[in-house]
C-alpha cells in the first residue's frame, strides 16, 4: 500500500516495508520511518476517506 505525499517530514510518498515478522511505513524519498502514533493517525485518515 502507498500513500502519496503523506510523509510528515518531507511530503514524500509513503509505502509499507515488510521485514521478517514486522512491517513499517517508510518514506520513499527521505527514508523517514513513521512512529506507531503516526501510523495510527495515517490509518485513521484512511478510514475516513
Amino acid at each position: 500500500m502507498m500513500w502519496l505525499k503523506g510523509c510528515p517530514r518531507c511530503g514524500g510518498d509513503l509505502y509499507v516495508e515488510y521485514n521478517v515478522g514486522d512491517a513499517s511505513v517508510t518514506c520513499l524519498q527521505c527514508g523517514h520511518v513513521l512512529t506507531e502514533a503516526q501510523e495510527a493517525g495515517l490509518k485513521q485518515l484512511q478510514l475516513v476517506r
